[in-house]
């Protein structure tokens, strides 16, 4: 008596529905749930086979038929219908046993049934989730795959296998080493990656490959580390994606940049040997006239045309070919203008470079300026010193002049004068959208402002 208490109270109070029945006739003896609408009067001595849907009937009579004939316990895994599922369907996992009397023989059959519909529906979605996941990975062109620490392939997608299959002839297998699939002169390389990733570093590569039929391919190659539950680091995920037609690209785009340099280099050559024979000339008609004030002006004429030509030559000589160094062509240029080898220039500041729609007129600027610097503030001077510091801020370029021991004309109105090189200065200071000002007569000092564009 005590015992069926004890029995009566552990099955009703348990998760699952648990019920017995008498094993010749599958009459239920005894059930510990009910669903609605059931009573103990009603289920009690009637066939189990009643309550079991029809397609089940068979599966249920073949394990009842296997328990009782090895007297082990089976289970049966079941679909049916249940409305408290928004799906409208329920997984049952049954498993049966026999119950033996004193005399060893199978008195009756316990049934205990778990509803699993929680993890199979879980089961289905990972299923799906994986399946999704797979879908995307062989639908790539890319290749996809991860090796473990020692090497070889826990994962692959179809791209690789494609690839292995049509490049080797082997078909790829799980526990393979990725090496058996690798060209043997990029081993070590590979094999540095691989140990700097499985200490932590993520890295990205992009390597060469030669061909069968003689082409070359270049990959672009992700390497992770995969970390485990432990946060261990457990391999290594591997993402390869075919950049050939990239690297073509590029080099069709490098090549056409380079026969542009090559063109754009010739163009400043040529146009500064064009203006030295414009140079020439001018110095051929100064030789064949007698007139001072003509000869006077043709040698400055011929200086304004070699202070635009330094520029030209300038630009053809260096790597940018769009862009001088205004530290290097100021004193190039105070070199090509010099009239007096008793003036010294002190040069200094920042180093900044103008392109050429900004260096024409700053240039031709500097060169009235230092033009002005011989023929007045230094003229028969036994000794001078032409001062230029250069500064660069907030995008403002700044040129301090100073011609430290000479003295600018009392006479001259620095704004306001009708002579052609002070014409000039202000209508380049213009064309800068800057500013030049006079700031002594005594020794003559200019500050030069200039605004910089963004690059």
């Amino acid at each position: 008596m005590e015992e069926s208490l004890y029995f009566k109270s552990l099955a009703e109070n348990i998760p699952h529905i648990l019920f017995i029945v008498d094993p010749e006739n599958y009459r239920i003896q005894y059930i510990n749930k009910l669903q609605p609408g059931y009573t103990l009067e009603k289920v009690i001595g009637i066939d189990m086979f009643t309550m079991v849907l029809p397609e089940h009937i068979e599966i249920y009579k073949l394990k009842l038929k296997e328990v009782k004939e090895t007297q082990l316990p089976a289970v049966i895994e079941i679909v049916g219908e249940s409305s408290l599922y928004a799906n409208g369907k329920a997984w049952y996992r049954t498993q049966i046993s026999v119950i033996k009397d004193s005399t060893n023989s199978i008195s009756s059959l316990m049934f205990l049934s778990e509803d699993i519909t929680i993890y199979k529906q879980n089961e289905i979605e990972n299923i799906n989730q994986t399946e999704r996941i797979k879908a995307i990975v062989n639908n790539t062109t890319d290749i996809i795959c991860s090796i473990d620490l020692n090497f070889n392939l826990t994962e692959f997608n179809a791209v690789f296998a494609t690839l292995v299959k049509r490049g080797y002839g082997i078909e790829m297998q799980i526990g393979m080493p990725v090496f058996n699939f690798i060209d043997p002169t990029k081993h070590n390389h590979l094999k540095g990656i691989y140990n700097k990733v499985l200490l932590g570093e993520s890295l990205s590569d992009i390597e060469k490959f030669d061909t069968v039929n003689g082409t070359a391919v270049y990959n672009e190659t992700s390497y992770n580390p995969i970390y485990n539950a432990n946060k261990k680091i457990a391999g290594i995920s591997i993402f390869s994606k075919d950049i050939t037609e990239r690297v073509k690209n590029d080099q069709k785009i490098k090549n056409a940049l380079k026969e542009k340099e090559v063109l754009l280099a010739e163009i400043h050559h040529r146009i500064k040997n064009n203006l030295a024979m414009i140079s020439s000339l001018l110095q051929l008609q100064e030789m064949n006239i007698n007139n001072e004030e003509a000869k006077e002006a043709l040698r400055i004429s011929r200086k304004r045309i070699k202070s635009t030509a330094l520029i030209h030559e300038l630009l053809y000589k260096s790597e940018s070919l769009d862009v001088i160094n205004l530290k290097e062509y100021l004193s190039e240029l105070f070199k090509l203008l010099s009239m007096n080898k008793n003036v010294q220039l002190k040069l200094v500041g920042d180093d900044v470079t103008l392109d050429l729609l900004s260096a024409m007129p700053l240039g031709l600027m500097m060169n009235e300026i230092i033009l002005n610097s011989f023929k007045h503030s230094y003229k028969e001077a036994v000794e001078g010193r032409t001062e230029i510091k250069i500064l660069v801020d907030a995008k403002l370029l700044t040129i301090d002049y100073c011609d430290c021991k000479g003295v600018f004309p009392e006479a001259v109105d620095f704004k306001n004068s009708n002579t052609t090189g002070l014409m000039l200065i202000h209508t380049f200071a213009e064309q800068l959208s800057g500013s030049i000002e006079l700031i002594s007569k005594a020794p003559p000092k200019y500050k030069i402002q200039v605004p910089l564009n963004d690059n």
